[in-house]
């Protein structure tokens, strides 16, 4: 048998060479076949597609000198098509020719030196030799090997190895004993999960894992909930700061890297105490108030800064205070939650930026009014001592009246044009009426009224990110509120019947609210708010009146380019007419029958805002110094003023440089690293790891 299957790999091999070079000679077939030691260290794999099994086993033969056996039966006409462009070791080859052989459905069996090329679903009946756990090679080879398990049961063991096994594997037991034959690389496979599998059960492996800084009590609650099944029972030595465990050893690996994960080099857990930090930036009591909202929902969610990292989580019971008087914060705190909540502290006590915000507000209102209207009479006295009277009265003209004092004070007190004629007084006026009447007048008056105001202002504000600044400027007004009027009861010291006025005061201001929010692109969201308020006309009897303009809006502007805000503009027109039925219709004479009274108003706002982004002291300087300018210049175009130059005394001294502020931060750093190992000291402790019976 041997002799005919060594007679049919030299058939196939020849055919093989036949195929490449026909004009071989037999003795040249043979010596390619059997010249194997003198092949070089790298092998180089240029196979054509759908290769024969035969050409395949020819090719293994030469550069691995094995002595390979085959059926030319059991091979057939199976072909496989291997691509590897890289050269390659003899092992890696032989790799490949084992891998090869399984995706044609072979395996090759070892039989003694010599090995056997066989199907892959009836390797598993060959007389194959049992090779240790410790010595299996190779990856698709078939070798068989026996287990027996320590712990588990050889049917547990064997159910965990049938998930693993190959299509030709196969996994039985006897007694015991676990017998398995597949392909190495799945052995391999099984041998890795057998030492999952077969662990202790019941009280398992006991192991200690040492605690060097953090609570053991408080870990062993974290160990039990979070390992779970793996670990059968945690146990704390509270002498030693030591946790026992009982369970597998994968359960234990767990527990043992949470474990190193909590246990921080804090070393200062000794109860709670009172903590001062300083803050360099912030405001104690607004800070005071965020971390105390944080440690508050710290059950819900961990405390975390928008865009910062992750905050350690708190052991026990915290509280802040902010001293406004020392802007510091009073933390009352363990050692560890304290440092905890200075690293959040950190993260919230940065320099926030600053808005210079130059506003220009133009307010123009323009007034006109006409006043246009006659007034007239005549009366006649009656031979029987009657008077017979008519006429038309218009306007704030009346003809009257003229006959008397009062009369002609009040015309007197008319402004505008007037005009007119009155004629001598009737004789029975005053017997009958009280008073003097002309017999006949006609008066005319005409006035125009305008008024212009246009009103600048310019204020500039600087106010911190997210913080609203308010600008506020006018003046207080008095005017006339109503007649007082004292009765007999009155305390007051005027005399009896006498008429007082009463006085009130109006506030008319300016002001100007803005709130910004600076982007990381340097875009500028501001919230304005405007509110102003200035006098309007006065009338002789009502007394002053006064503009109110408001304005609510949020507007977006890049750094350094200003925005209009206008569109507040109102026009008014007003036509008020008195006249006489008929007669004050009529063209041209109606005019003396009716009296017009025409107004008209119109305003107008502007607002115009340009925010400068300050980014350092550098900003501030340049500010300042363009401020100044614009006082000098404002201060020289009055030649009555004197030149007041603003110039800040500056000790420089007290200013800190480049080198100081990284001075002050590896200060800092220092200070954290020294209070986190204040208060450690080393103890004996106990050394992590199983416990084992020794011999």
């Amino acid at each position: 048998m041997v002799i005919a299957m060594k007679l049919a790999l030299t058939l196939a091999v020849v055919a093989s060479l036949s195929a490449l070079a026909p004009t071989a000679r037999a003795e040249d077939v043979d010596a390619a076949l059997y010249r194997c030691n003198d092949h070089q260290a790298t092998v180089v794999v240029t196979f054509k597609p759908e290769l024969e099994i035969k050409e395949l086993i020819t090719w293994a033969v030469g550069f691995s000198c094995k002595e390979l056996i085959f059926d030319a039966r059991t091979i057939g006409a199976r072909k496989v098509t291997v691509i590897a462009p890289t050269k390659m070791s003899r092992a890696e080859a032989w790799q490949l020719f084992e891998v090869s052989l399984s995706t044609a459905g072979l395996a090759v069996v070892p039989k003694g030196k010599a090995l056997r090329i066989v199907e892959s679903q009836s390797a598993k009946k060959e007389s194959i030799a049992i090779v240790k756990s410790g010595a299996i090679e190779g990856g698709d080879t078939i070798v068989r090997t026996v287990i027996k398990p320590t712990y588990a049961s050889a049917d547990a063991l064997k159910a965990a190895f049938l998930a693993l096994k190959s299509d030709a594997g196969d996994v039985f037991t006897v007694g015991a004993l676990v017998v398995v034959t597949d392909f190495a690389g799945h052995v391999r496979d099984m041998l890795s999960l057998a030492a999952l599998v077969d662990v202790p059960s019941g009280s398992d492996g006991i192991y200690t894992i040492a605690v060097h800084h953090a609570d053991a009590a408080k870990l062993a609650d974290k160990v039990t909930t979070l390992v779970g099944a793996a670990v059968t029972k945690v146990l704390v030595d509270e002498r030693t700061n030591t946790l026992v465990v009982a369970g597998t050893e994968v359960g234990y690996q767990r527990a043992r890297a949470l474990v190193e994960r909590l246990d921080l080099s804090l070393a200062m857990e000794d109860g709670v105490t009172v903590h001062i930090h300083r803050l360099n930036n912030g405001i104690a009591e607004e800070l005071a108030r965020t971390l105390t909202e944080a440690i508050t929902a710290k059950a819900q969610a961990q405390p975390q800064v928008p865009g910062g990292k992750p905050v350690a989580a708190l052991e026990g019971q915290a509280r802040v205070i902010g001293d406004k008087a020392t802007n510091s914060l009073i933390v009352t705190a363990s050692a560890h939650d304290f440092l905890a909540i200075k690293d959040l502290i950190t993260q919230l006590d940065i320099p926030r930026r600053q808005v210079f915000i130059e506003a220009l507000i133009l307010e123009v209102a323009i007034s006109d009014g006409l006043d246009l209207g006659t007034s007239s009479h005549g009366g006649v006295s009656t031979s029987g001592g009657s008077l017979v009277i008519g006429g038309v009265q218009t306007g704030g003209v009346s003809t009257l009246g003229l006959g008397t004092t009062d009369g002609a004070a009040s015309l007197a007190g008319v402004s505008g044009l007037v005009g007119g004629i009155v004629g001598t007084a009737l004789a029975n006026s005053t017997s009958l009426l009280g008073t003097s009447i002309p017999s006949y007048a006609v008066l005319f008056n005409a006035v125009a009224n305008s008024s212009n105001a246009n009103i600048l202002s310019a204020p500039s504000i600087i106010a911190l990110d997210n913080e609203e600044a308010k600008y506020k400027v006018g003046t207080n007004i008095p005017y006339k509120k109503g007649l007082s009027f004292p009765t007999s009861s009155s305390t007051s010291t005027s005399p009896f019947n006498s008429v007082g006025a009463n006085i009130d005061r109006q506030d008319l201001v300016l002001e100007l609210d803005i709130k910004p929010h600076i982007s990381e692109n340097d875009m500028v969201l501001l919230e304005i708010k405007h509110d102003s308020k200035d006098l309007g006309d006065k009338d002789a009897e009502l007394g002053p009146t006064w503009t109110t303009r408001n304005l609510e809006t949020r507007v977006l502007v890049q750094d350094q380019h200003t925005i209009a805000i206008g569109g507040l503009m109102q026009t008014r027109d007003v036509v008020t007419s008195s006249k006489v039925p008929i007669l004050g219709d009529i063209p041209l004479l109606g005019h003396l029958f009716k009296y017009t009274s025409k107004s008209k108003k119109k305003s107008n706002l502007l607002i115009l805002l340009t925010p400068y982004i300050v980014k350092d002291q550098a900003d501030l300087e340049a500010i300042r110094e363009r401020k100044a300018r614009e006082h000098d210049e404002f201060v020289r175009s009055f030649s009555g003023l004197e030149r007041s130059a603003y110039l800040p005394a500056i000790d420089y001294r007290k200013k800190r440089g480049v080198v100081e502020e990284i001075n002050r931060a590896v200060l800092e750093v220092e200070a954290d690293t020294a209070a986190r190992a204040v208060l450690h000291q080393d103890v004996p402790t106990v050394d992590t790891g199983v416990i084992e019976v020794r011999p």
